[in-house]
């Protein structure tokens, strides 16, 4: 699909949503980078009646979904969010933060317990909820044990592997995504339905033991948040853009892939020659 087309799509779906669109599609973590280039697009755009933000992504830093809805809440009266396919964790959070979320039949949300950085191994993410599900497990090792003593002297040596100062900081980035789901859907997705706040941001984020747990349009709906389903011509238009983005990625991925080896091939070249 090339660029006209896409545009094209984008243009027919401001049509079928009366909206200004803005497209979010991305496989790296949702941070802060996003916001310099988003505000430039907002200030393009000027201040209008409803934004619609198109989003693929599986997810990123606890704080930056909040900064995402305030800054473009600065430019509209109405903001949802539409999921051709996955918002998962931060992006989910910034799902919470819309005044309804657009959902087809293969979309998914899902939980939004915080990743962090595994503290030996840098590139690899874990649920914060990891932490406190392997403190309850040894807890009730010990407890349930037949012989509580050597349990312990067996578990202890995990237990001093446990940085205190490392446990304090998961703590508080599990308060935090408390704390930013509770303000976001008290004063937008759910501010008509106070009474579903707690339930609703409990359920999101301790709710599941899968940190990848599909929550599809029904399940969403149930939990009670806005889910608007798209169907017909406004679903064929959201998903033929998401297949556009989906193949200019994957351009992209050979386009790096076919540079990197020529860099191979170059590198490879000067070291025979050296020899």
């Amino acid at each position: 699909m090339n660029p006209e087309e896409r545009v094209n799509l984008i243009e027919r779906l401001e049509q079928l949503r009366n909206s200004k669109v803005l497209v979010y599609f991305s496989y790296t973590p949702l941070d802060d980078t996003i916001l310099v280039p988003l505000y430039k697009q907002l200030k393009d755009i000027g201040h209008t009646k409803k934004i619609d933000l198109v989003l693929h992504s599986y997810g990123g830093a606890v704080d930056t979904p909040y900064k995402v809805v305030t800054l473009i809440r600065e430019f509209c009266d109405e903001f949802s969010v539409i999921v051709p396919f996955v918002a998962k964790s931060a992006a989910s959070m910034l799902v919470l933060g819309a005044d309804e979320v657009v959902m087809g039949p293969i979309s998914e949300l899902g939980p939004i317990d915080p990743l962090v950085k595994h503290p030996v191994y840098k590139d690899i993410l874990v649920p914060v909820q990891a932490v406190w599900h392997c403190l309850d497990y040894l807890q009730r090792s010990i407890i349930n044990s037949s012989d509580p003593e050597i349990t312990s002297f067996m578990v202890t040596p995990l237990l001093d592997k446990l940085d205190p100062w490392l446990i304090g900081d998961y703590e508080k980035t599990i308060k935090a995504s408390q704390q930013y789901a509770e303000m976001l859907l008290t004063r937008y997705m759910l501010k008509n339905d106070l009474g579903r706040v707690p339930n609703v941001t409990r359920t999101l984020t301790e709710g599941y033991f899968s940190h990848g747990y599909p929550i599809g349009r029904r399940e969403a709906k149930d939990l009670g948040l806005k889910v608007t389903e798209a169907n017909g011509e406004l679903w064929d238009v959201i998903w033929k853009l998401y297949l556009g983005y989906e193949e200019l990625f994957k351009e992209k991925e050979k386009e790096a892939e076919a540079t990197y080896k020529a860099s191979e091939v170059y590198r490879s070249t000067l070291k025979e020659t050296c020899f």
